[in-house]
């Protein structure tokens, strides 16, 4: 059971240098890169410390449980521990949004896995904050925690901190010394600062002693960041100020060299997308020429030609087709970037009329039934959506079972987003490969098994880049896929 009784005592705390923990911050920020709640940027770790201390400083109850509910979920999928601390009011709000992010936020608590605890259970539970005590606290948890979990995750609000009485020197100090604690366990902790409440001098402070933050729906690793016998030290202002003029250039100088990059990647990047435009463009003629030669060949000897001949033409005329269709496709891909995109409001029912509609002949030959309730008018380029959505149906036909394919297209919106989802009964896609499929001629299937050119969801994925939004699948095989597109409300138009 993941409860911590609060009179129960141990002889020394587990030290961190003592175990090789597999819980750590990558953990943490994965969960909220693939989260649907968190949209923001999320930096990954590089050659960074993984220091497995996080903070979200939030301004509105949406911001703080964007990130809280995708960091705890992913706990309690992992088969972990969380452990969440909560003020009085937030408790019943927690899992509520628990709840709306797809977690049994109830059934964790009555198993176990998950258990929220008040203020004055954990950091006032003596009356008054005591650092030592309460770091002895978390050391108990950890190791009940792993004795029967994969790990401990932990969350905690921390407006208690503005109480009378409560010694915020000691607080800060608390805080680095969490890092100290955590370092190579199997436990990960995300702490929350309302910006609203807690004074701007301390705010500052809470940046400096965590080295990761959340703020604004972006991950970053905190450049302000001053280790704890720096931050507490007698020779603090010195350091403070090399820090500050060593930041100020280092940073200069990554700005600058950046900026050179991206200008080099931009010239190379218009450079590549116009090869693939003229390139595409300039081979229809020839291939057209080898596709009439070939049906030529098949219309006029035909009767001349023995079995094996005829076998060659159909070879050479099904690989002219397939090329077509490539090229074709990447037509397509190129004038995503190099044409102009007309942005405005787009009728996602009209939208999934018009394919439906060009897929009729499809539809009816699979017995393939497809459902959209109330669709929402987006900010996009018609075409462009359009073509991905002629895709996501496309593939939801082609790639179906044996029974006759059930397509579903919803919509939910999201914080000045639409998040809509095509889902289907086929045949189901290996989780192994789900990141995969995006990338431009990767296929799963063998050409006689499905046909194409592995260019469509890869052009599905520019084009919802192209709108400032993004795609990503859930799937098992045998069991069908839901794919979900994020694309702008119309409101965002300006």
């Amino acid at each position: 059971m993941c409860s911590f009784g609060h009179d129960e005592q141990t002889d020394d705390s587990v030290r961190a240098d003592d175990r090789n923990g597999s819980l750590g911050l990558e953990s943490g920020l994965e969960a909220l890169r693939s989260s649907a709640e968190f949209r923001g940027p999320v930096e990954s770790l590089g050659d960074h410390d993984p220091n497995e201390h996080l903070a979200v400083i939030y301004e509105s109850q949406a911001e703080q449980f964007a990130a809280v509910v995708p960091f705890m979920r992913q706990g309690l999928e992992r088969g972990e521990c969380c452990l969440y601390v909560a003020d009085e009011r937030s408790e019943g709000e927690l899992i509520e949004a628990m709840e709306r992010g797809g977690v049994d936020a109830r059934a964790a608590l009555e198993s176990g896995a998950l258990s929220v605890h008040t203020i004055q259970d954990t950091y006032l539970r003596t009356g008054t904050f005591d650092p030592d005590e309460m770091l002895e606290y978390y050391a108990e948890a950890i190791e009940a925690a792993t004795a029967e979990y994969e790990g401990l995750r932990v969350s905690a609000e921390t407006t208690w901190i503005l109480e009378e009485g409560t010694n915020l020197e000691k607080f800060m100090e608390y805080e680095s010394r969490v890092n100290d604690l955590f370092y190579g366990e199997d436990c990960i902790a995300l702490c929350q600062y309302d910006r609203d409440v807690i004074p701007a001098d301390l705010l500052c402070d809470i940046v400096r002693t965590h080295p990761h933050l959340i703020y604004d729906e972006t991950v970053c690793h905190n450049f302000y960041y001053t280790p704890p016998e720096e931050f507490f030290g007698d020779d603090q202002p010195d350091r403070e100020v090399d820090r500050m003029l060593g930041t100020l250039h280092d940073r200069t100088t990554a700005k600058v060299e950046r900026n050179e990059m991206i200008d080099a990647l931009e010239e190379s990047n218009e450079q590549l997308q116009r090869f693939a435009y003229i390139a595409s463009h300039d081979l229809q003629e020839p291939l057209r020429m080898v596709s009439t030669y070939l049906q030529l060949l098949e219309r006029n000897y035909w009767d001349d030609l023995d079995e094996e001949a005829r076998e060659y033409i159909d070879f050479a005329v099904g690989g002219a087709d397939r090329m077509r269709e490539m090229i074709d496709g990447l037509l397509e891909f190129s004038r995503i970037e190099t044409d102009e995109t007309t942005f405005e409001p787009v009728d996602c029912a009209d939208v999934v009329d018009t394919v439906v509609t060009d897929y009729q002949v499809q539809i009816e030959e699979s017995r393939a039934t497809i459902h959209w309730g109330s669709l929402p008018t987006v900010r996009g380029d018609r075409r462009q959506l359009e073509q991905l959505f002629s895709n996501l149906v496309g593939n939801a036909i082609k790639y179906r079972g044996d029974e006759p394919p059930r397509i579903e297209i919803d919509a939910a919106e999201r914080r000045g987003h639409w998040v809509l989802s095509v889902s289907d009964n086929g045949i189901g896609i290996d989780p192994e490969y789900t990141d995969e499929i995006f990338d431009i001629f990767n296929r799963l299937h063998a050409e006689e098994a499905y046909s194409g050119t592995g260019i469509g969801l890869a052009l599905c994925r520019k084009i919802a880049a192209n709108h400032d939004g993004g795609i990503r699948v859930d799937s098992e095989l045998g069991e069908g896929t839901t794919f979900s597109v994020t694309l702008p409300a119309a409101r965002n138009a300006d």
